[in-house]
């Protein structure tokens, strides 16, 4: 799972903050390049029915539900009880546990199929959380790990050094920001074979301007002062006007790496 940048923290069975995660992760599976990645995942994981197969950090279940109509077994492991909640009212009868990716709540060797989307961004220690998927992998098991680099985040036409500050704020206050460039080296640590990789570049829509994550984080800099407010709204006009002649743009991208364990 994952939101927009750092202001996508863990929900801790507040009810109000459940329904806000649930519509930002309904709005990022919308995204062409999210769509992609789910797909080239699903398509390399090629889970059959039969075999056992986990989401970790489920978010809304869709991925968990995806899995079990092709598995006949799969569980999600998700730490937000308002998440698990959301799942199993939007798919009756999945499987969602409380877990920690840095602890995964199973014995070795107990799934035929792992996968980890939008996760590792947000823990302070993801080859623990590998290792872990690893760990619960059953030999000759597949893994599938997506995940976003925000230091590929690109921006058209900024304020010069405001957004520069507002993007060394976003970097400082993300636990892993550069999770998807290290998926690659994360899997192969962990001794598993890689057999396939690639990359989709999430453009945001000219819509992106005014609303998501964008405004977010240019609300989010005048609060805590990376910026001031008369600078938050010169560029907030600045992007709005652009996007007016459709001359926005934000970009960045994502990562999604394949293996097996031998």
């Amino acid at each position: 799972m994952s939101g927009f940048g750092s202001g996508f923290k863990r929900v801790d069975g507040v009810p109000e903050d459940a329904v806000r995660m649930a519509w930002i992760l309904d709005q990022i599976a919308q995204r062409s390049a999210v769509r992609e990645l789910k797909a080239f995942a699903l398509a390399e994981l090629a889970p059959k029915a039969g075999e056992d197969a986990l989401d970790v950090g489920s978010g809304t279940g869709e991925d968990v539900a995806a899995l079990r109509g092709l598995t006949g077994c799969a569980v999600g492991v998700e730490p937000s009880e308002g998440l698990r909640a959301e799942s199993v009212r939007r798919f009756p009868g999945l499987e969602i546990v409380d877990g920690d990716a840095l602890k995964l709540p199973f014995d070795d060797a107990s799934f035929d199929v792992v996968r980890c989307e939008r996760v590792l961004q947000h823990l302070a220690d993801p080859a623990q959380a590998v290792a872990e998927m690893t760990r619960v992998l059953r030999p000759t098991g597949r893994i599938a790990l997506i995940d976003t680099d925000w230091g590929t985040a690109l921006l058209h036409p900024v304020v010069p050094g405001v957004y520069e500050r507002l993007t060394q704020a976003l970097l400082a206050d993300s636990a892993n920001p550069y999770a998807g460039r290290t998926l690659r080296a994360l899997l192969a640590d962990n001794a598993l074979t890689i057999t396939a990789e690639t990359a989709a570049t999430w453009i945001e829509p000219q819509s992106g301007a005014r609303e998501g994550f964008l405004p977010t984080m240019i609300q989010a800099g005048a609060a805590n002062g990376t910026i001031t407010p008369a600078e938050a709204e010169a560029l907030t006009q600045t992007l709005a006007e652009a996007a007016d002649r459709g001359a926005f743009h934000m970009s960045l991208t994502m990562y999604a790496v394949v293996a097996v364990k031998p």
